[in-house]
């Protein structure tokens, strides 16, 4: 894991206050990670074109074009007068070796390369209509595109509805929350972390929320070689009236390791099920159950299943019991941002649309588990994965995964880890990691990808 914050600007002032490191110094650092990218990706002798606002971002982005100013052709665009204090030093420096300045009016279409200097973490709400004309015009030339710690018009509280598109992001000292959130997926491109001169672990300090790569990838362990079924633990999916979602969970179940998994039909319908599932009429046995998933009008008493180890999902984040479910430290709640909404009404902390939502996706996460003791496993192009406030972000979500039925096969995964005795929280991360990996192992077309390849693609990961 990784650790993720909100800014590093309280980092940044403990090194020059405490640490004694100047903040040229760390803006030196911050600028040669910025020029290394370049290098090793532009051809030597090209164009290079920075577009500055007016603070530390510009000033980091105007001393990589004075870094490369011999090895290629530098410009900088400046797109405010009143540069800080950093800015006017570095550009005095970069005027001095050869950067030339440009104006609005210049050929775009020249440059080989352009690195976005102007907001960084520092955005809030929209931009100035010129600037947004500008990266517009940025972001349709056939160049390099690298954005200086965030891409602009990224903040942790959404996107601007003009974003500059990096091929990529160097994010400086630390890893931002606001590069991993949905918003910014197709935004900040290929997320590279910039060392200012100082380990991450002097430079940064304090709580944090977490990046959660495939390498954290646990799986079930069979090491032991004198054990039985019963060792695997038993999982039980229920069957609501549409009895596809509770087949592909419990199919995901057992291929992820489930020792035995079993489905129980709540409804009249005749289910045909694979031969190694198993049908029951009760929950009795079981060490963890799924519910939810296809569960349409189906009644069952579920306050029967509220001190049980669970996975719960879909359908039941529209009944008002779901609250009592949210109180319990034993289940694990997995909807998408609409089934969420319900969820936030239900628990009565507001009334959110679904853009609401993907637009505050990290506050609404962090508040829900704040106040709620359950697991929250968030859906989405990133998910979230949150619990007591901190949030665990698994950036690894495919297109091939937007398809019916992905949802159902990850709570069958989530389930086979809960039946492995895998804490709560354990099973939600790796749930999540293997549901990601699967896909990204898929050598097909995107759009041919389905549940059945999650379920094939988890015996390989």
């Amino acid at each position: 894991m990784k650790r993720l914050y909100i800014d590093s600007d309280k980092f940044d002032k403990n090194a020059v206050d405490n640490l004694g490191i100047s903040e040229l110094v760390l803006q030196e650092n911050a600028a040669r990670a910025v020029a290394d990218a370049v290098r090793q990706r532009v051809k030597f002798g090209s164009k290079i074109l920075a577009i500055c606002g007016k603070g530390n971002n510009a000033s980091d982005a105007i001393a990589a074009l004075r870094m490369l100013s011999v090895e290629y052709e530098c410009y900088a665009l400046l797109l405010k007068d009143d540069l800080n204090h950093n800015a006017k030093i570095q550009l005095n420096i970069a005027k001095n070796v050869g950067v030339e300045l440009l104006d609005f009016e210049c050929d775009f279409s020249k440059f080989d390369c352009v690195v976005d200097g102007i907001f960084g973490s520092g955005f809030r709400g929209e931009m100035e209509p010129k600037i947004a004309n500008l990266i517009e015009q940025i972001n349709g030339l056939n160049a390099l595109k690298i954005a200086v710690d965030m891409p602009s018009g990224v903040s942790n509280f959404g996107v601007a509805s003009q974003v500059f598109k990096a091929d990529f992001t160097i994010c400086m000292g630390v890893l931002k929350l606001g590069l991993y959130s949905d918003m910014a997926k197709d935004f900040a491109g290929e997320i590279i972390q910039a060392n200012l001169g100082l380990n991450e672990s002097k430079f940064s300090y304090g709580n944090s929320d977490y990046l959660v790569l495939l390498d954290d990838l646990e799986l079930p362990n069979r090491a032991l070689k004198n054990v039985s079924k019963g060792d695997f633990g038993h999982a039980f999916i229920a069957c609501g009236d549409m009895s596809g979602a509770a087949k592909i969970s419990a199919n995901s179940a057992l291929k992820m390791g489930a020792g035995r998994v079993s489905v129980v039909n709540l409804t009249q319908n005749i289910l045909n099920l694979d031969p190694q599932i198993i049908l029951k009429n009760s929950f009795d046995g079981a060490d963890a159950i799924a519910f939810g998933m296809g569960l349409g009008g189906a009644s069952f008493d579920f306050s029967k299943l509220i001190n049980r180890l669970c996975v719960v999902d879909a359908d039941a984040f529209y009944q008002p019991w779901i609250r009592d479910f949210a109180m319990s430290k034993l289940a694990i709640l997995t909807p998408h941002p609409k089934e969420f909404s319900s969820l936030l009404r239900l628990c009565e902390i507001g009334e959110f649309s679904v853009d609401e939502i993907q637009n505050n996706r990290f506050k609404l996460a962090r508040e829900f588990s704040s106040k709620f003791p359950s697991i929250l496993v968030l859906k989405g192009a990133n998910v979230i994965i949150a619990k007591d406030g901190v949030l665990y972000v698994a950036p690894q979500g495919s297109a091939k995964l937007a398809v019916g039925g992905s949802g159902d096969a990850l709570s069958g995964i989530i389930l086979a880890y809960l039946a492995n005795k895998f804490s709560p929280l354990k099973a939600a991360i790796n749930g999540v990691l293997a549901h990601q990996k699967s896909a990204q192992i898929y050598k097909g077309n995107d759009y041919s990808f389905t549940p059945n390849d999650i379920i094939e693609g988890l015996a390989w990961l």
